[in-house]
């Protein structure tokens, strides 16, 4: 399957016709121990020219296989930070390390100057669906959790409405406006789901607690409504 992936992701490297900072695509991190699940955030934020230089500096092979670089992350902010593990097990009872994580488009753009993110244009989301349409039926996926409207949108363009499950955006930014009116204590005990996860992993929420246990009740309400319109 990797294989297969790999040669998806080289068909589709952008010239210059779209100013991306790393023109190849990459392929999902999908662990050996598989569900199924693919959660996939937005895109990957490229503003740090530490990790950027470092990924000029590999060879195609190498920036195609970029989510396999470290053992303790992944190179998906909100998940390597806990954000959306916690979601992920506290809403659908998954292990974190089972499953499958990447980012809706494969490519990211970046400010003039190269110190400021910036959000995929829709041409991009335009590609990363083709992308996707290509990718989905060798990853054969179950569920798609996507995370924000950049995601959403992207994987329902691809055509993969049908088993996907949005979640909203887990940006630390957008979810301090709203995190914030909220007792983190209340939470917990209105969420059993995310309480029971945070006593099992302290260690994804040492920071920006509120924020996290906020955007994990989000995601167990979510799953609450879904199986009661069943």
């Amino acid at each position: 399957m990797k294989e297969q992936l790999i040669k998806i992701c080289e068909s589709y490297q952008r010239g210059n016709d779209e100013p991306v900072v790393i023109e190849e695509p990459y392929i999902p991190y999908v662990p050996k121990n598989w569900n199924r699940v693919l959660v996939l955030s937005e895109s990957q934020n490229l503003s740090a020219k530490k990790y950027v230089d470092e990924l000029r500096a590999k060879n195609t092979d190498g920036r195609i296989n970029r989510l396999y670089e470290w053992h303790d992350k992944v190179g998906v902010l909100p998940w390597d930070d806990g954000t959306l593990k916690l979601a992920v097990e506290a809403a659908f009872g998954l292990k974190e390390d089972e499953t499958a994580v990447s980012n809706a488009v494969p490519w990211s753009l970046v400010s003039k100057s190269g110190k400021k993110n910036m959000n995929p244009t829709d041409a991009l989301i335009k590609s990363a669906a083709e992308f996707w349409k290509e990718m989905m039926p060798v990853l054969k996926p179950e569920r798609i959790i996507t995370v924000g409207k950049i995601a959403r949108t992207t994987i329902g363009r691809a055509g993969y409405r049908d088993i996907r499950i949005p979640l909203r955006s887990a940006s630390s930014a957008n979810i301090s406006r709203i995190s914030g009116m909220f007792d983190t204590k209340d939470l917990l005990q209105r969420y059993p789901e995310v309480q029971t996860v945070v006593k099992k992993h302290p260690e994804w929420v040492n920071k920006f607690k509120v924020n996290k246990v906020f955007f994990a009740c989000h995601a167990v309400s979510v799953v609450r409504g879904l199986k009661t319109i069943k």
